[in-house]
């Protein structure tokens, strides 16, 4: 363009010359024709400016537009790298807990730190749905006092945990600067009003196993905290998947090797419990006591009262096995209404004075079995008792003790029941 112009311009000049020179009506007559092409020249100058500058604005917004967006993608990653890390730390510590209980305390204090904030640390604890029930219980908590609440149970149907339990989705509310009231009024005593000034935002994460809302974390957090939970929802979803996978893992394995009714060790449990104590013994020269426990008249329960009643009763004679040994020996329902104690390390005497298994008898007859909500029943069970002494018994098989015991078991039975028959 700006060439086109410089042509324009000589030329110009050139029919000048030829109108003041040569032939002035013939110069005129093309100065004429000539101009308009002339301040065509000029416009299209000004409009190609014009363009160039929008051209220019135009880049450098996309350039702005650019580094943003360049900007943003290496916030996404460098919270998302945040996010990884926090979720391998949170893998690591889940799988250095050597139980179910220990898990859920990792939990509760993964979930207190990734929730703290400038205005200081969160506050948490953890409520499981009790099974057979429609109430939520209080197990543990971290960072936190279980005086300040109004109830360590809590209604499933109650409105603020219903919506968790039926949405299956983190729920959480902020604070309410105005009123005070962010829901943790639910949750607290009248008088606890520093939760209410210092953590008054709430949030309700869900612990879903088998698609169940098996258990709800309850945080207490401040604002800020209660902002990134609920904009960072996908990262806590993902812990929340991570923690049920690894409840789910725990309580599996531990549904492997107890019964669910009285929370002893199962049958194909205890022969592997049995073969370790007994190769334990072997090595030490030590004796060991089984006793084959049967719960008198047991079938008569179940037929006058029914099967619910009768599970009442198999649990409560568990509670009183497992408390009256001790934390070494090993309890386990060996099928129906019996049950199989064992004591490594102890032979079992016939007097009545030291006789664990006397002991035993002893407290199931004076306890009070309740039944029907007000009917008490007296029980009784009869005991078989062998004793494996070391070297005599090394070579005895598992089976082998057992069914001795079992003998003994019968032999006390036929005896008139409630009571204890042992080993020679």
């Amino acid at each position: 363009m700006n060439k086109f112009l410089i042509v324009i311009f000589g030329l110009g000049i050139l029919f000048l010359i030829l109108f003041v020179v040569i032939n002035p009506a013939m110069g005129a007559t093309v100065l004429v024709i000539s101009c308009p092409f002339i301040f065509l020249s000029f416009y299209f100058l000004l409009q190609e400016k014009k363009a160039r500058k929008e051209l220019a604005d135009t880049v450098k917004s996309f350039q702005g537009e650019k580094e943003e967006i360049v900007k943003e993608i290496q916030r996404i990653e460098k919270s998302q790298q945040k996010h990884f890390e926090l979720l391998r730390e949170f893998g690591k510590s889940l799988s250095s807990a050597l139980n179910k209980d220990d898990l859920m305390r990792l939990i509760i204090r993964n979930f207190t730190k990734f929730t703290a904030s400038a205005g200081g640390e969160s506050q948490a604890f953890l409520l499981s749905h009790e099974l057979g029930t429609e109430e939520f219980v209080y197990e543990l908590g971290n960072n936190f006092d279980s005086t300040t609440l109004t109830s360590v149970r809590f209604n499933m149907n109650d409105d603020l945990l219903n919506s968790v339990v039926k949405s299956k989705k983190i729920y959480t509310y902020m604070s309410d600067i105005f009123g005070g009231d962010s829901h943790i009024s639910y949750f607290l005593k009248d008088d606890k009003s520093t939760y209410l000034s210092q953590l008054s935002s709430l949030a309700l994460i869900p612990l879903i196993l088998e698609d169940t809302v098996w258990g709800i974390i309850v945080i207490f957090c401040h604002e800020e905290a209660a902002a990134r939970i609920k904009n960072d929802e996908d990262f806590f979803l993902l812990l929340v998947a991570q923690a049920s996978i690894a409840l789910g893992s725990a309580i599996h394995r531990g549904l492997a090797s107890v019964d669910r009714l009285t929370q002893l060790y199962n049958r194909a449990f205890l022969q592997k419990r049995l073969l370790e104590e007994i190769e334990f013994c072997n090595r030490q020269m030590l004796p060991l006591s089984l006793m084959m426990i049967d719960i008198d008249h047991f079938k008569e329960i179940n037929d006058t009262y029914g099967h619910h009643e009768g599970d009442m009763v198999l649990k409560k004679i568990a509670h009183i096995l497992s408390k009256s040994v001790r934390l070494t020996d090993i309890c386990a329902r060996y099928g129906g209404e019996e049950f199989v104690v064992v004591l490594p390390g102890i032979a079992e005497k016939k007097s009545e004075n030291i006789s664990i298994a006397e002991r035993l008898r002893e407290s199931v007859e004076n306890s009070d079995f309740v039944i029907m909500g007000d009917k008490h029943l007296k029980l009784t069970i009869s005991v078989g008792v062998v004793v494996r002494e070391i070297p005599r018994d090394k070579q005895q098989t598992i089976e082998e003790l057992i069914n001795k015991a079992d003998e003994f078991l019968y032999q006390a039975k036929k005896s008139g029941r409630n009571r204890v028959c042992f080993s020679d």
